[in-house]
């Protein structure tokens, strides 16, 4: 008889083992899951609730709302008080190892979601929404999901083409529902004047941001007005994505030299400022005064990128002197200076401000990062090698290694020499980007984005995921990817619905 109840115990946990729900996959893969047994179905009467006194989380609770209408096509109710069974129940909750955007997710009866602040209860709540969209029989269990890297983002080049500001707003939304954080938007450049009959007058450049400064600095093919500009960053700002924005210079400054001729440089080229003339620096002051300074910034963020990138190597201490400059330029209106890697391609006595400073760690022979972090600088690590795209240019990618960076790729993984530790105090995540250097090849911003869809998912997996290597199969992570929404509302693939039925012409 005592054999027989041993046997029947051990029969009842093996069964208890066995149906332990296995861990539902969304993008970018849950970090910890403890599944226990059956299922909470998701219906019409399913509630979002949220503490009194917590507006924040009230108004997440109505983007969950809103977004269950445009993905499912019905509004939840949302409530104000204490949850029951079968509602969603939001609340901030301390928690020192989530971190600031880690979220608790515990599905019973009812599904709590609990984090330390909001933006992880709103991370929360896109795993909920990726994880209804393959069924609204979610399998009951505890999640815990906190990111590896704090800075997880895209940049996309909208000075060589320019990129309608519908389409920088669908990619707000595309990155917040991958929970990719930081977009910086590249506001000029220019073509390669041997494409452009080696005419500077008739290369082509554009600086995409209304200027009441320098009327007619604006590109007339294509820009958004300051208030357009405004609105972008109050929409990324409510998604918890930041807008970076980018003005390039001392090179990449066509656009600066075509208005005002006399601060082009005539020995490097007229896409090189001249940083020997004072006219220069009262033109680069005055532009960021407009955009950063008065009642009403038009750069409202925490983060200016002043670019500094590909200035001729001749001139390595002036360089200096000007990215110091405006480094503590953008830090005296209060903000993070970021900058692209260039110190170790000019190499010189001018010190140039590292305290405070966040650089795009982009190319072996531009920056060196073991140096760069000794010297106090913060790094993003934005490889050219794995993760630069250009379109139609037959150079550097088409599209992004997926697999190989999925299964192999790190950001301690800084350039083809240089792998850093890891854990190496500094390096703040990652970021792709995508270069229209070939101006008017035909590419669309249609082009652009079956280009670069796929990166911002697999970009994300490794972002939050991070080194923990117990990750599906790269085949299983694609198929997903193929089938997972852009982002609630969002169709710029042009994918069909298998409800739609095509008339026959």
């Amino acid at each position: 008889m005592k054999k027989f109840y041993l046997l029947a115990i051990l029969l009842c946990c093996m069964t208890s083992i066995i149906a332990q729900n296995a861990k539902p996959f969304v993008i970018p893969e849950l970090k910890e899951w403890k599944g226990s047994n059956g299922e909470f179905v998701l219906n019409e009467q399913t509630r979002i609730v949220y503490p009194k006194n917590q507006p924040e989380l009230q108004r997440i609770a109505q983007m969950v709302a809103d977004d269950c209408k445009e993905m499912f096509n019905y509004t939840p109710a949302i409530a104000e008080g204490k949850g029951q069974k079968g509602d969603i129940v939001l609340s901030l909750k301390k928690d020192k190892k989530l971190g600031k955007e880690g979220y608790a997710i515990n599905i019973t009866d009812r599904i709590n979601l609990s984090a330390p602040e909001a933006v992880g209860v709103y991370w929360g709540t896109r795993t909920l929404l990726q994880m209804a969209e393959q069924g609204f029989a979610l399998p009951k269990g505890e999640i815990r999901d906190f990111p590896d890297y704090g800075i997880r983002g895209f940049m996309i080049d909208c000075g060589r083409k320019f990129i309608p500001m519908h389409y920088l707003r669908d990619y707000v939304k595309i990155m917040s529902y991958y929970k990719m954080n930081c977009f910086q938007i590249h506001l000029n450049d220019n073509g390669f004047k041997q494409f452009f009959d080696n005419d500077w007058n008739k290369t082509y450049a554009a600086f995409r941001l209304e200027s009441e400064t320098y009327p007619g600095l604006t590109a007339r093919d294509g820009f958004y007005t300051k208030k357009e500009f405004i609105d972008l960053q109050k929409l990324a700002e409510n998604v918890f994505v930041e807008i970076i924005p980018e003005i390039d210079a001392p090179a990449h400054t066509l656009a600066f030299a075509h208005y005002m001729p006399e601060i082009g440089s005539k020995e490097y080229g007229m896409d090189h400022l001249d940083l020997y003339k004072e006219e220069t620096y009262q033109f680069v002051d005055a532009l960021l005064d407009e955009y950063m300074g008065g009642k009403e910034p038009v750069f409202i963020g925490p983060d200016v990128h002043i670019g500094t990138d590909e200035y001729n190597k001749k001139e390595a201490e002036q360089y200096r002197y000007f990215t110091d400059r405006y480094l503590k330029y953008v830090a005296s209106y209060g903000k993070t200076p970021r900058m692209w890697g260039g110190l170790k391609w000019l190499p010189g006595k001018t010190p140039v401000q590292a305290e405070g400073v966040t650089v795009n760690a982009w190319s072996f022979d531009w920056v060196d990062p073991e140096v760069s972090i000794k010297e106090g600088y913060k790094l993003i690590n934005t490889c050219d090698t794995y993760l630069y795209i250009v379109p139609g240019a037959g150079y550097y990618r088409e599209f992004l290694d997926h697999q190989w960076l999925y299964e192999t790729w790190t950001p301690w993984k800084m350039n083809r020499n240089q792998t850093l530790p890891v854990g190496t105090p500094g390096v703040l995540g990652g970021m792709f980007a995508v270069w229209n250097d070939q101006c008017g090849n035909g590419i669309s911003e249609q082009d652009v984005h079956y280009r670069s869809f796929p990166a911002v998912q697999v970009m994300a997996e490794r972002l939050w995921k991070g080194d923990n290597q117990q990750v599906v199969p790269f085949a299983d992570f694609e198929a997903l990817c193929k089938v997972m929404p852009e982002a609630p509302g969002i169709n710029l693939l042009g994918r069909i619905d298998k409800e739609t039925v095509l008339a026959e012409a």
